[in-house]
């Protein structure tokens, strides 16, 4: 899908998600990595690149929504910040039980359901509408906002990838 150059960079950075996604389900499913590989190797996927796209999302994206008169109470903008609680939470049940040396199946596979299915929120409701609602100068505002959040490396300096 051909995105507007201010909202690319978001959409670049879904397809590393998507990979880890279907890494979490093959090990609920025992293929691949052992599960506790697999649980630690997304705990840092998400620590180093994850979540700093959603801070880009939370903390540029959605200001400058909210500042073309998109309401944050739409529906996939409220699903799209649930979901990246709900994210945070499953990483850290990750991390727990990686810890513990036990990661259960139940725990991959809901994470990798769950970033799959808010990568398809995102790239097929909340980025369309965006682009249908925001205004060309909102829409060069945002590529400019994306940028400055690039170069000061973000919250945590880390990677751009979900």
């Amino acid at each position: 899908m051909r995105r507007h150059p201010a909202m690319r960079e978001f959409s670049d950075d879904h397809h590393q998600g998507l990979v880890r996604a279907r890494r979490l389900r093959r090990a609920a499913a025992g293929e691949g990595e052992e599960p506790v590989e697999a649980a630690r190797a997304f705990v840092r996927f998400f620590r180093e690149e994850t979540e700093e796209h959603f801070e880009k999302e939370e903390r540029v994206l959605l200001p400058v929504a909210e500042a073309s008169g998109v309401s944050p109470r739409e529906p996939d903008i409220r699903r799209m910040l649930a979901e990246h609680a709900e994210l945070r939470r499953l990483v850290r049940r990750l991390e727990e039980e990686a810890d513990a040396g036990n990661v259960r199946p139940e725990t991959l596979r809901e994470a990798g359901g769950l970033l799959e299915g808010h990568i398809r929120l995102e790239e097929r409701r909340v980025f369309p509408m965006l682009e249908l609602e925001l205004p060309e100068r909102a829409l060069d505002e945002l590529g400019r906002r994306v940028a400055e959040f690039g170069r000061s490396g973000g919250a945590q300096g880390g990677g751009s990838n979900p």
